[in-house]
């Protein structure tokens, strides 16, 4: 049977948020309060960002509460869903001589009260999440747990609706609101919390809403790099070569997209633009019809010596995205920029792509070669490259390889 919980609250407004403010003791916390996982579709993702952008920081939060006595923590911002919550209003009585006015009194009546958990619900921290898992860590040393038994934290409860897609679009926002300061310290923990990259958002809107994506197809490989280990047969990207592969398809300046949140509607374009790619992809290119669609293949099958695909390869995939890109800025669409581009040889262990983005002595992947790849690539195609330079470049490379 579930454990009710009874806390003192402070019932209050603002915008179209009705909160709670309380206080939860540490043990309350670490018992309660759950990762954020209901804000994205993808468990895998929000497991990540936990990882990625949490957890990093647990331990020195855990350390400044067991070391510093004069440890403070700002408030923690909860959502709550399920289960069955209650705030009782409290009735208060003021002598007559301390001159509080009937309105005042009618005020403070309305605000005072206590907030009753079944037991039920489901508590995870919009705002906080660090101390929340610093908080946890602190805990788990039996003797520290002692020293901070009677520390409590600050917290303000709002409804979160898991249910219904405007309900979760609500609590991302809010999500937004309060983490667009969150201090980024590397590329995944960028794409992992920052809310005015608008790439980083894009990538995550990406994995959230493409079925290429869900969880269980394990096409997406979570971890801090961009590449792909050898040993890896299920996945076709990272995260950040996701995210890598996001910017590459933006048309526009990419500075003024990352540097500052760009509005609703520019978000919305680019994740279409991005989703009618991988569309493409899978309508188009017969061996990811294989792999994704027909399920014959798994995406290691062509990321061997001997059958070596672009479109399996991070390296290739960009340089196929940066190609789509300087079509579609020339009037083609998607659907027809790839039409154009799957006509080139794209198995890189043929000799059109010897050490552009294939060692075939080593047999190695070459990487620092995006713009050479992707103009190889439009040259394999019959399309015009993007300009003279990486032209002159391009015909440099192929020359000298042509004269070993």
């Amino acid at each position: 049977m579930k454990t009710a919980t009874l806390l003192p609250a402070l019932r209050s407004r603002v915008g179209d948020w009705n909160y709670y403010v309380t206080t939860l003791s540490f043990e309350e916390v670490a018992a309660l309060i759950k990762a954020p996982d209901e804000i994205h579709e993808r468990k895998k993702l929000a497991e990540w960002i936990q990882r990625e952008a949490i957890d990093s920081h647990a331990v020195a939060i855990a350390q400044y509460i067991v070391g510093n006595p004069q440890r403070f923590l700002g408030s923690l911002i909860v959502g709550v869903y399920g289960g069955a919550p209650n705030w009782t209003q409290l009735n208060v009585k003021v002598p007559d001589d301390e001159g509080i006015s009937k309105d005042q009194l009618a005020r403070i009546e309305g605000k005072l009260g206590l907030l009753r958990l079944s037991g039920a619900e489901n508590l995870f921290a919009i705002d906080g999440q660090h101390r929340v898992a610093g908080i946890k860590l602190a805990l788990e040393g039996e003797e520290v747990a002692e020293q901070i038994d009677d520390d409590s934290v600050s917290a303000i409860f709002v409804a979160h609706d898991p249910k219904s897609e405007a309900g979760k679009q609500r609590t991302r926002r809010l999500f937004t609101t309060v983490n667009k300061k969150a201090r980024i310290i590397s590329k995944s923990a960028k794409i992992a919390l920052d809310e005015d990259d608008g790439f980083a958002i894009v990538t995550r809107r990406l994995i959230d809403s493409h079925w290429l994506f869900e969880d269980a197809r394990k096409f997406v490989l979570y971890t801090s790099g961009g590449s792909i280990p050898a040993t890896d047969m299920t996945s076709i990207t990272s995260v950040v070569g996701l995210f890598e592969i996001v910017r590459d398809l933006y048309g526009g300046s990419l500075k003024e997209f990352e540097e500052a949140r760009p509005d609703e509607d520019s978000l919305t374009e680019h994740l279409e633009l991005c989703s009618e790619f991988f569309n493409q992809l899978l309508a188009q290119i017969p061996e990811y019809k294989a792999v994704f669609v027909s399920a014959k293949a798994r995406p290691g099958d062509y990321r061997k010596s001997d059958k070596n695909h672009l479109l399996f390869r991070p390296i290739g995939q960009r340089a196929f995205a940066r190609a789509v890109e300087f079509l579609v800025s020339r009037g083609d669409t998607v659907a027809a920029a790839m039409k154009k581009l799957r006509s080139a040889e794209l198995y890189i262990q043929e000799a059109a792509w010897h050490y552009i983005v294939w060692n075939p002595v080593d047999e190695t992947m070459i990487t620092s070669k995006i713009l050479l790849a992707e103009a190889q690539l439009l040259s394999l195609a019959g399309q015009p490259l993007r300009n003279k330079t990486i032209a002159k470049k391009l015909a440099e490379l192929l020359a000298s390889v042509a004269e070993e």
